[in-house]
C-alpha cells in the first residue's frame, strides 16, 4: 500500500514546498504593504527582519511574529567589516569571509595553453589530411574514370538489349 518515495520525487516535493514558501512570503509582504497603505500607518514593511539596537538587544521579526532577546552578561562580540563577519568569544576570534575573491588568471592561462595545443594539432591534422589526399587523389580519379566507362558500357549494352526486344 505504501511505497518509498524515490530521490527524484523527493527533490520535486522539496522544490514545490520551497516555491510555496516563497509565494507565501511574497504574499505576506504584499499584504503588509497593502495594509500599511490602507491604514496609513508609518511605513514599517518587514515581513522578515533581524536587527540590533544600540543597547545590543536583538530583534527578529518574521511573518507577523516578533522575538526580542538580549544578554545580561556579555560573552562575546559580533562585528561586521566590508569583507568579513568577526565573532569574538573569550580570547578566540573567528573570521567568516563575506566576500570571496577567486583569481582566475591561472585558469585562463591553462585554457589559453589548451587552445594553442588544440589549434596546433588541428593545423597538423589538416596538413596530414591534405598530404594523404594528394597521395590518394590520382587513385580516386582513376577509379571514378573507370567507373564512368563501365557505366557507359553497361548503358550501351542495356540499350542494345532493349532494341532487340522491341
Amino acid at each position: 500500500m505504501f511505497q518509498r518515495v524515490t530521490a527524484k520525487e523527493l527533490k520535486l516535493i522539496i522544490r514545490g514546498v520551497l516555491v510555496l514558501l516563497t509565494i507565501v512570503a511574497l504574499g505576506v509582504g504584499v499584504a503588509e504593504h497593502q495594509l500599511t497603505a490602507l491604514t496609513q500607518r508609518p511605513v514599517q514593511e518587514r515581513f522578515f527582519y533581524i536587527g540590533r539596537n544600540d543597547d545590543h538587544i536583538y530583534s527578529a521579526y518574521a511573518f507577523g511574529y516578533g522575538l526580542t532577546f538580549g544578554s545580561m552578561y556579555p560573552i562575546g562580540t559580533l562585528s561586521l567589516t566590508q569583507r568579513s563577519v568577526i565573532v569574538t568569544i573569550a580570547d578566540h576570534t573567528i573570521t567568516v569571509p563575506t566576500k570571496i575573491e577567486i583569481d582566475g588568471a591561472k585558469v585562463w592561462y591553462w585554457f589559453a595553453v589548451w587552445k594553442q595545443q588544440f589549434v596546433t594539432e588541428a593545423i597538423t591534422a589538416k596538413k596530414t589530411a591534405a598530404e594523404y589526399w594528394r597521395q590518394v587523389k590520382p587513385a580516386v580519379e582513376d577509379t571514378f574514370r573507370i567507373l564512368g566507362m563501365k557505366t557507359q558500357q553497361a548503358k550501351q549494352q542495356l540499350e542494345e538489349y532493349m532494341r532487340e526486344y522491341r
